[in-house]
């Protein structure tokens, strides 16, 4: 693992470099710091997944805006962080094997890795001064809106929320992700601005990030609730262990895999998944791993398999389902949310 880089200045190659070649900018994991007109300082966190762009584009823009013939005239102090650049290089979300970015924050249950380790010096040195708000950003790889994802219900979190999309989700697992670790210090928020490069969702989050550049406070009257809806993750679907899976929308999909996901069902994202309705057929008794927010198998409680056809027994609303399989098995199925 690279140790951390830690610069005072923008080199001019970020401006222009596309997430592939960002290691000829940034040999390692960097975090930026430069001063602006203001403080408490903003913290923006991006491509803490590789293959997850839009960050990069979101900053790019950031700094074009601002950008002058001595440097840039910022109208806030901004603490920038460039996470995971050997898996961005190559495309990826992470390398294989590698400690996952957004899981090794100050409380992730395995706080003894390298990475870990490299994320607490990031935590560290941001937070010798106070923060004005945390913003990580992310993409989905399956069809996703926007929208916000906050670990407190706080009046300013929700704020970030609202700002962003009409939808919001509040969720306490994984363990270890960034927004989670800054409840209590500053506002914090999850972007996921849908697929890599979509441009609604890039043209929201550089509005809100312009927007906390240039605000003296948070707003202080509460937010209307017709402003929010607001969903919790109430649970993780994964594959079980030694389970050959395929999706139905594979050209090549192997008719002998123990299970098959319907078509298209990354098309469920953000909306209800009805009681019985049936979203995948197995040959195998139990091929999917449901896990509570505590950390608890709760499969027998949300699925059942009628004579190989999977459904759940509740309805719910499946959230950043992927149909990428790399990533179902570094990360997950989807999760399941329902009204905060």
């Amino acid at each position: 693992m690279n140790r951390l880089n830690i610069i005072n200045e923008l080199p001019d190659a970020f401006l222009n470099v596309s997430y592939r070649d960002i290691k000829k900018v940034f040999e390692q994991p960097t975090l930026i710091h430069l001063e602006g007109n203001k403080s408490p300082a903003l913290f923006v966190s991006i491509l803490l997944h590789g293959n997850e762009f839009s960050g990069l584009e979101i900053l790019q823009d950031i700094f074009k805006k601002y950008q002058t013939d001595n440097g840039y005239n910022l109208p806030r102090d901004l603490w920038l962080f460039v996470g995971n650049v050997d898996a961005a290089e190559l495309g990826l979300r992470a390398i294989d094997g590698q400690v996952d970015f957004n899981r090794a924050w100050p409380g992730t249950p395995d706080p003894q890795t390298d990475t870990a380790k490299l994320i607490e010096k990031v935590f560290e040195t941001i937070n010798q001064d106070p923060l004005f708000a945390a913003i990580d950003l992310h993409n989905n790889t399956g069809q996703n809106p926007h929208y916000g994802c906050i670990t407190d219900d706080t009046e300013e979190n929700k704020y970030l929320c609202a700002f962003f999309n009409h939808i919001g989700m509040v969720f306490k697992s994984p363990k270890g992700v960034s927004t989670m670790a800054f409840d209590g210090i500053c506002p914090a928020i999850t972007l996921e601005c849908s697929t890599p490069g979509n441009k609604p969702a890039k043209e929201k989050a550089f509005a809100l990030l312009d927007d906390l550049m240039h605000m003296d406070h948070f707003p202080t009257k509460p937010l209307a609730q017709h402003d929010l809806q607001l969903v919790k993750n109430s649970a993780t679907v994964k594959i079980n262990q030694n389970i050959t899976f395929c999706f139905e929308d594979d050209v090549e999909s192997n008719t002998d895999t123990d299970l098959t996901i319907v078509k298209n069902f990354d098309h469920h994202n953000f909306t209800m998944l009805e009681k019985g309705e049936v979203f995948a057929y197995t040959k195998v008794d139990q091929p999917l791993l449901v896990i509570s927010p505590e950390g608890e198998d709760i499969t027998y409680e949300i699925i059942q398999n009628k004579n190989g056809n999977l459904s759940l027994k509740t309805a719910m609303m499946p959230a950043m389902i992927t149909m990428d399989k790399s990533i179902v098995l570094q990360d997950c199925l989807c999760y399941l949310l329902e009204d905060y």
